[in-house]
């Protein structure tokens, strides 16, 4: 007896390769924006806090400038974030609907818990204008957004364990409890949390290139963005061991057995040496330069982008394991509509590329933290 509800009878729209793509695509844009939040949460908390002690005019005014840019950031986070989530739902649904209800109440609370945590942002951004200290409520902020990220991370580990699902709806058929009995989960969380370190590393030293700031800032930022890459990565490849290592018996070696996985493993291995590499470099170098700013940023994405394909053959795996096959849906395709979809995706994305030079390009205004 399966233990998924059954397939809806309404045929897919489009080609199950087709949703996969724009998933991955979508979330890897999605994560990405993730870990720059997370990680400017963390070192602009900590550089302000450290810098009031060292009395360091740099690391002030580095945490005022981070806090100035982090609801903007959230901003995209939140926009960038809905569209994974409804190709998740349009291919996984029958797993993913149940382990939200399962944890429905802590589900339903993230929509609370993102608007507290926005507030958070824009009040530590104005605390940092008015050159008040903002350790407090960035330091709430932080605890929200990493409350939201074990909430998502329980969800998305316990829809791929069918076989609890019964037992916890019977211990709570009210969706107040977790799943932390999973092994996976742990590790999987911590994976996810330090490479925000790198993001925000990659993000640093790009804005190290501003030419209206003084060298001293541009040093700073640029030698701790490669600090925070090398340091992250680092962490992540020890996390990755032990997340690979907590998968159910025999996961990772069917998984193996996919070109498309193979590729995306090691490609990830492959971009993990590089951005330790370039992050040592940047730390140790004596002024910012641009080739090795836009090589850590491209370099770290890529490294995210492998790691959503990992994580996509991972589940897949694991819930075929299971009795769901995600590719063994009816599709009935209108290419007249995946035309116009398609089109309007590839223009929004322009949209975007372009609203962010458009901020690029504005006129500078003086920050003064300190």
């Amino acid at each position: 007896m399966s233990h998924f509800p059954a397939a809806d009878p309404i045929p897919l729209p489009a080609p199950v390769w087709l949703f996969k793509t724009l998933h991955n695509l979508t979330f890897a844009l999605h994560l990405g924006a993730v870990e720059m939040l997370l990680g400017g949460l963390i070192l602009g908390i900590l550089f302000g806090a450290i810098g009031k002690m060292r009395r360091s005019g740099e690391m002030v005014q580095a945490a005022g400038m981070i806090a100035h840019r982090l609801p903007t950031v959230m901003a995209l986070l939140i926009n960038l974030g809905v569209p994974p989530l409804l190709f998740a739902q349009v291919l996984y649904g029958r797993a993913l609907y149940t382990s939200s209800v399962l944890i429905g109440a802590y589900w339903i609370s993230v929509i609370f818990l993102l608007m507290a945590s926005y507030y958070g942002l824009y009040f530590s951004a104005r605390r940092a204008d008015a050159r008040r200290p903002w350790t407090a409520t960035g330091i709430a902020s932080l605890v929200l957004v990493l409350t939201i990220a074990f909430i998502y991370s329980n969800n998305m580990t316990l829809m791929l364990r069918p076989q609890v699902w019964a037992e916890m709806y019977r211990n709570s058929p009210g969706g107040m409890q977790w799943n932390t009995s999973d092994p996976v989960l742990w590790p999987r969380w911590l994976f996810f949390m330090f490479g925000s370190l790198p993001a925000a590393g990659g993000a640093l030293m790009l804005l190290s290139l501003r030419s209206h700031f003084e060298d001293g800032l541009k040093r700073f930022l640029f030698r701790a963005g490669g600090g925070a890459m090398a340091l992250g990565i680092a962490i992540q490849v020890v996390l990755a061991g032990f997340t690979m290592a907590a998968q159910p018996q025999g996961i990772v070696s069917q998984a193996m057995q996919s070109p498309i996985f193979n590729a995306s493993y090691y490609g990830w291995i492959a971009t993990a040496a590089l951005v330790a590499l370039i992050g040592i470099a940047g730390a140790a170098l004596s002024s910012p330069k641009a080739v090795v700013a836009a090589a850590g940023s491209l370099v770290v994405f890529l490294n995210i982008a492998a790691t959503v394909m990992v994580r996509d053959g991972l589940r897949d795996v694991t819930l075929r394991a299971a009795g769901f096959e995600v590719w063994d849906r009816q599709v009935v395709t209108n290419w007249s509509v995946v035309g116009i979809f398609l089109i309007l995706f590839v223009g929004a994305l322009a949209a975007v590329v372009y609203l962010t030079r458009v901020m690029a390009k504005a006129k500078r205004i003086e920050e003064n933290y300190v």
